[in-house]
């Protein structure tokens, strides 16, 4: 009987101990938050926290909300990712109440704008003024294994406190639980309200039963509450095809499209003067525009105009500076004294802020940030560049290849140009080489002055993979129309690099040769090091 108690305590025990081990494995097993847990697909993931690295509560405080609750995560075939957030304005509490906006971040792709207020003096919270910030952010993600993700952005409030007024790199963390991701189905649900417009007896009946059928599966898809990414990214590529080959029961007349052509019409011819933001929403409005739609669907080449009559109507004019009365008076001093490059003698001057619909192209130069000699990357550009002009607005494109420093070889990975407001958005990259190089850049042009800021990134690990500032330089006083030409392909009467450039005093031969023998010195003592290293 004793045996069999001591037997039974020791049951007992092994189960108490069985349970305890249970219940701290399961507070030991991580949460399933790692992105690389997410297939292809669109998901709404919650935001945990926004946390800035500036020592300062009331900044944490207020950035902690900046891009709300959820940011709209993509997830490609290759598991790369970027995410979509709204920017929210941001009150800082700090001896007095400071509006705050973020106005740039690392990489990113601004979809949208909207006009918000900032405070411009710091120990003066009543100097307010109206500035135009980024509404919605796309910009890629890299979280780790936490969800976190770290970037850099500026923000008013912390340029004029940290910067002097310039731009001030803020490192922040934003924290997503994916442990919570949501399949975001908004593009199928959309897709589907989208077709409830269509009537059966326009179309066969076999193309619409085809049709019609996808269309049900689809809704019960959604209503089952357990559809994949994938199952979702294959339903909608279904529905948009049969949707294509619905066929009409007899041909119906194309729809009007004569309100769209009266709103493009008045479009501006010159939309420099404009804000980037109400420009965007422009371009993005004409761009939207979908010829040869017939009169069953008049209600959407309705809306084409009056996006476009709205967008036209919503333009702003950028504020007024001095910036362009200083750049004329410089450039006018360099052209009389230093300037070798002549317009083209006979042809008659082009006005640069006048420009009929066409293709242009203009000698330029990538040229130092602020002295008056070439960038050390100069050789990376041609210097003829394109501008192509489409409804009054001025896109330029600029073409680049792989340039050697020493013992370094490299090529332009990232491109950004300043905007008005001073912010710097990506260019995109139109091309690449067969190494994947780009090798031809695109970009809205901010204004028509002889220089415009940028920052260039060749993605050289020795300089620290960071954004070197940089200028693009613009002969206007040669700009020539040209036609047939494939954008993306660079003028052959071209050639690399600054050769051709304007020439100045200030340019020194010997410290570009000193800057690159030091880079072509580290870059050997590191090839030693790692050869050390692995033996």
């Amino acid at each position: 009987m004793k045996n069999k108690t001591i037997q039974l305590m020791a049951k007992r025990v092994a189960a108490l101990a069985m349970a305890a081990v249970c219940a701290f494995s399961l507070t030991q097993v991580p949460v399933v938050e790692a992105a690389d847990k997410l297939g292809a697909g669109k998901y709404v993931v919650p935001i945990t926290s926004l946390k800035s690295k500036a020592p300062i509560d009331a900044v944490n405080t207020a950035f902690n909300k900046a891009f709300g609750d959820g940011a709209n995560v993509n997830v490609d075939e290759s598991g790369n990712m970027t995410a979509v957030v709204e920017n929210k304005h941001m009150v800082v509490d700090m001896m007095g109440k400071y509006h705050a906006n973020i106005l740039t971040v690392e990489g990113a792709e601004y979809l949208s704008y909207k006009t918000e207020q900032s405070s411009t003096t710091f120990g003066d919270p009543s100097k307010i003024e109206n500035i135009e910030v980024p509404k919605t952010i796309k910009f890629p993600i890299k979280p780790s294994d936490k969800g976190e993700c770290k970037f850099n952005i500026t923000v008013d409030f912390m340029n004029n406190l940290m910067g002097g007024g310039k731009p001030k790199l803020t490192e922040v963390t934003m924290t997503l639980d994916f442990s919570k991701a949501q399949l975001d189905t908004t593009e199928l649900k959309t897709l589907l309200q989208s077709y409830e417009q269509l009537k059966k007896e326009e179309y066969t009946e076999e193309s619409w039963n085809a049709f019609d059928a996808k269309r049900k599966e689809a809704n019960n898809l959604l209503a089952s509450g357990k559809a994949s990414a994938t199952e979702v990214r294959e339903m909608i590529a279904s529905l948009k095809d049969l949707r294509a080959k619905l066929e009409l029961a007899q041909e119906l007349a194309d729809a009007d499209y004569s309100k769209v052509d009266i709103a493009i019409a008045s479009v501006p011819k010159d939309l420099t003067q404009y804000t980037e933001g109400t420009v965007k929403t422009l371009q993005d409005a004409l761009q939207a525009v979908v010829r040869g739609l017939k009169e069953n669907e008049q209600d959407k080449v309705n809306q084409m105009a009056a996006d476009i009559e709205a967008a036209v109507k919503g333009l702003k004019k950028r504020p007024a500076s001095n910036n362009g009365t200083n750049n004329n008076t410089n450039n006018n001093t360099n052209n009389n004294t230093n300037h070798n490059t002549k317009p083209n003698t006979g042809n008659t001057v082009l006005d640069k802020n006048n420009l009929k619909d066409g293709t242009y192209e203009v000698p330029v130069w990538l040229w130092h940030a602020t002295n008056n000699q070439p960038s050390m990357a100069a050789q990376s550009l041609n210097n003829t560049a394109r501008i192509v002009v489409k409804n009054g607005v001025k896109t330029m494109y600029i073409y680049t290849k792989s340039m050697k420093l020493g013992n370094i070889e490299a090529s332009l990975q990232e491109l950004k140009i300043a905007g008005v407001n001073g912010s710097y958005a990506n260019a995109r990259v139109e091309k690449r080489d067969a190494k994947g190089n780009p090798v031809c850049f695109s970009f809205t042009l901010p204004n028509t002055n002889e220089f415009i800021k940028v920052k260039v990134n060749p993605h050289v690990a020795i300089m620290g993979n960071q954004d070197i500032d940089a200028r693009l330089r613009i002969n206007y006083s040669a700009l020539k129309q040209v036609s047939s030409v494939q954008v993306t392909k660079p003028s052959a009467q071209s050639s690399y690099g600054a050769s051709n450039a304007p020439k100045t005093g200030d340019y020194n031969n010997s410290s570009a040769f000193l800057i690159t023998m030091l880079l072509s010195a580290v870059a050997g003592v590191v090839v030693v090091y790692r050869k050390k290293q692995a033996r």
